[in-house]
């Protein structure tokens, strides 16, 4: 459990073998009037926020969904200055049930922050009227659903320039854990930004499986697959599995120095040579989950979809000495081409249409 009492702050974290949910309350704060709704039917009307709860699949020490996710959440809570409940590692096998205990709770606002709790998230704030924001989902309902999707595929653009930049042996490597739409978008946007500084570098992707987030073994083993096909630069997105990527990746460092691009979290404190990673896509939900507060309270929530992205600042590319200043000073222009529209990065929402990207060595570039 980790407390920080600043006003109306406090962190709670649970886990799906302890999950015990109650109602936080702090001196000098009172919850929600008798009979009082957390939310309303049309969204017109807004409601206090003294508290909310985010909800992960796995555990913060993921180094990256997780950990963003909860990490972003603490700062929205101490922005704000309200409470807030952390339950963490619930897994995907009683989604809805454990939903259900924390709008019971007492909170007025859920985080459920995993692509796979989107349908029980949505029928838990509609069956018990507790906003609830889920991700890429967008079928909002004014007053109770409320959706946030990433245009993850510019944060990737950014770090496909990095890792053209960095290649010697002119082939770079994405792995990704899962058959989802975030990767797609992530895959898809790397290879543009590779292509746009050499078309003729070779990009090799691999998959560990459908849904294999977590597989640590799954991903040392595809990870081994794609150094062996020469790539010397690496794009991992993994949450669980990214330690088994990293632990590919400094296997191999004697005999083929590998440079490592994260994905939405910082890996350098779990590497033992923190020269393997180049850098990693940042994803920051933390002005997200602001504004979705401010607009349950405004009456606004459900109205309008969320998103990050490179122009908001809820995308960006971790700046590190590996950079260097001639790598940072190519991706702050793109930061910049992006936001001002000039460079426009395509969505890819399929794994065929990743592999036609790819395929096309930058003819969509």
């Amino acid at each position: 459990m980790i407390e920080k009492k600043s006003g109306r702050l406090r962190w709670r974290a649970a886990t799906a073998a302890t999950l015990i949910v109650g109602v936080l309350l702090t001196a000098g704060c009172s919850g929600r009037g008798a009979g009082e709704s957390p939310g309303t039917e049309s969204g017109g009307e807004g409601a206090t926020v003294e508290s909310f709860a985010i909800v992960t699949p796995e555990k913060e020490s993921d180094y990256g969904w997780n950990q963003q996710g909860i990490r972003s959440a603490r700062s929205a809570a101490e922005q704000l200055g309200i409470e807030l409940e952390e339950h963490t590692n619930v897994g995907y096998d009683n989604t809805e049930t454990i939903l259900t205990q924390v709008a019971d709770s007492g909170v007025d606002f859920i985080i459920a922050h995993a692509s796979g709790f989107n349908t029980p998230g949505q029928r838990v704030a509609m069956e018990t009227g507790v906003p609830t924001l889920v991700v890429d989902f967008d079928q909002n309902e004014p007053g109770k659903v409320g959706t946030v999707i990433t245009q993850a595929q510019e944060g990737a653009y950014l770090a496909g320039i990095a890792a053209a930049m960095t290649t010697e042996t002119g082939t770079v490597g994405i792995v990704a854990s899962a058959e989802t739409l975030s990767w797609y978008l992530m895959a898809g946007g790397f290879a543009q930004g590779v292509y746009s500084v050499d078309p003729e570098i070779e990009v090799v992707i691999a998959y560990v499986g459908p849904a294999a987030y977590g597989d640590s073994a799954g991903g040392t083993s595809v990870a081994k697959q794609v150094i062996a096909s020469g790539a010397d630069v690496i794009m991992g997105m993994g949450d669980g599995a990214t330690i088994g990527y990293l632990q590919a990746i400094e296997s191999a460092k004697s005999d083929h120095p590998i440079s490592y691009i994260a994905t939405i979290g910082d890996v350098s404190e779990i590497v033992t040579d923190p020269e393997i990673v180049l850098t990693s896509v940042l994803w920051d939900y933390t002005a997200t989950y602001v504004q979705a507060v401010q607009d349950i309270e405004a009456g606004a929530f459900g109205r309008t979809t969320y998103e990050l992205t490179v122009a908001n600042g809820g995308l960006a590319l971790q700046r590190t000495d590996r950079l260097g200043s001639k790598i940072t000073d190519a991706v702050d222009a793109a930061t910049a081409a992006i936001a001002d529209g000039s460079v426009e990065v395509q969505r890819a929402t399929e794994k065929d249409q990743v592999q036609a990207i790819i395929d096309a060595r930058g003819a969509a570039s």
